[in-house]
């Protein structure tokens, strides 16, 4: 429960905070040569794309997925960046819907870990094609959700400095 309270404490639907987060998910995708890559935020029945890159069709207008088709959750459930480097084999995933009717194939997933040490979601890199992720990749990836978790604090403070003037 402290962590939705956390989560809803941020400002994820405002245009500011839109707008960095897909810049952070459109350079993920790039940095990792992949088509999509998202800002994940894991709520108790969904996952929503607080940001996104590469992202169309219903799962754009929806900006997220059922949790029970969440990779992120994954993450959010252990607090560790989650690797799945070919879907249609791996034991968790090769029934998800993602995998078995969108065509996902890779993924690898860094937490967004808060100060309080609350894990809000993950910032993520999917592909169609599988991928094996070098151990320097996950630690750079985990260092871009660190940046994320950096920007959306600042964000609240400035948030919360300008309401309480």
């Amino acid at each position: 429960m402290e962590r939705l309270v956390e989560i809803s404490n941020y400002d994820l639907f405002s245009t500011e905070v839109r707008t960095t987060l897909d810049d952070f998910a459109r350079r993920a995708a790039e940095r990792f040569g992949l088509p999509t890559a998202m800002i994940s935020i894991v709520l108790d029945t969904a996952q929503y794309w607080a940001g996104m890159h590469g992202v169309d069709g219903w799962k754009a207008e929806a900006q997220g997925t059922p949790v029970e088709w969440a990779f992120c959750a994954n993450v959010v459930r252990t607090g560790h960046s989650y690797v799945v480097e070919n879907a249609e084999i791996d034991e968790l995933q090769r029934d998800n819907p993602l995998v078995t009717e969108d065509g996902q194939r890779c993924y690898a997933g860094a937490p967004l870990i808060t100060p309080s040490g609350h894990v809000l979601g993950a910032c993520c890199v999917v592909g169609n094609e599988p991928r094996t992720f070098t151990p320097a990749e996950i630690d750079e990836l985990a260092a871009m959700a660190d940046e994320v978790v950096a920007e959306l604090e600042q964000h609240r403070m400035i948030s919360k400095t300008a309401a309480s003037q």
